[in-house]
């Protein structure tokens, strides 16, 4: 056996037994497991850049039985759709050269195109009412949330706003959840090209990407946008989800493309690291900071924020 071989073999070996370690913890572990779960696709995406797509899929394979022996057939398909299949479409789109944004979004769109047919195929095979289910899991965790809250004694006219607060959230989330869906993988996409970066001096291949700073939605998402607020006059719930969905991801896009503005000016005024560092922790904590940037990276579509000033003539 040639060294070529085992070196393969090996990558396949190790890379399946960390991203399957990687999705036992995320479900094992409720909280914790999270950040477990965001950096599961990474070595198959790595290995699938660094031998292949053939041993990406290679180490995907493995990490799946080894997730069925843990999870059981279930977590495996789970497995399969939320964490190999990103990870062999970003690399793939990758090694065609496309953009980090756009190997992000056929990733995006081509896990929650798979996600949406199996979900359907599943419905119209068991006869059960899928949205309805989400629905009714929402219900139930409000429920849950508002017992703890009784069990610590907050009953009555103190548990009242905790109630309405919870299900104005609860309602909102019934009508969002396939854009928070979406807007969640694009998040772990993105996570895990920024994680590429760190690692790409080891790759036979260069990839190279443009910094974050330079990234600009295309100019017509904002007719999406603009189509989708005139929409919300339209008295039908379903268009009213539609559009409520389709604004809630353009506006993801476009907070996306303020802080793209923001980094650049980072840069641009060598901005110490203490004020950006305060910056991030302030759009965790005021979300009219976050609407504010957002609005920064819509109206980059007339103002062009970004464009080289010429110096003025003293």
């Amino acid at each position: 056996m040639s060294s070529d071989t085992k070196g393969t073999l090996l990558d396949i070996l190790k890379g399946g037994v960390v991203s399957a370690i990687l999705y036992a913890a995320f479900l094992s572990l409720p909280v914790f497991g999270l950040a477990a779960a965001v950096v599961t696709p990474f070595p198959v995406l790595y290995i699938g850049l660094k031998r292949g797509m053939g041993t990406g899929a290679g180490v995907a394979l493995l990490a799946a039985a080894l997730v069925t022996l843990v999870g059981g057939p279930l977590a495996s398909v789970l497995y399969v759709v939320q964490a190999a299949l990103l990870a062999l479409v970003l690399a793939w789109g990758i090694t065609r050269g496309y953009s980090a944004s756009r190997s992000i979004a056929t990733a995006v769109l081509v896990v929650l195109g798979v996600t949406a047919a199996l979900a359907a195929l599943y419905a119209v095979a068991s006869g059960i009412d899928l949205h309805g289910k989400v629905v009714a899991a929402i219900r139930g965790s409000i429920a849950q949330s508002l017992a703890l809250y009784e069990k610590k004694g907050i009953k009555g006219d103190e548990l009242k706003p905790f109630r309405e607060t919870l299900e104005q959230g609860g309602e909102m989330l019934s009508q969002l959840y396939p854009a928070l869906l979406l807007i969640c993988q694009s998040i772990v996409a993105g996570i895990n090209v920024l994680l590429l970066r760190r690692f790409a001096g080891r790759l036979p291949e260069s990839v190279r990407f443009a910094p974050f700073s330079s990234f600009r939605n295309p100019d017509y998402l904002v007719w999406a946008a603009i189509v989708a607020g005139f929409s919300l006059l339209v008295d039908n719930s379903v268009v009213t989800t539609a559009a409520l969905n389709i604004l809630t991801v353009a506006g993801f896009l476009y907070f996306m493309q303020g802080l793209a503005i923001a980094k650049h000016y980072f840069a641009t005024y060598s901005v110490p690291a203490l004020f950006r560092y305060l910056f991030y922790a302030m759009l965790v904590m005021q979300a009219y900071l976050v609407i504010a940037v957002a609005l920064l990276g819509l109206f980059d579509l007339w103002a062009d924020f970004r464009r080289p000033r010429k110096p003025k003539n003293l």
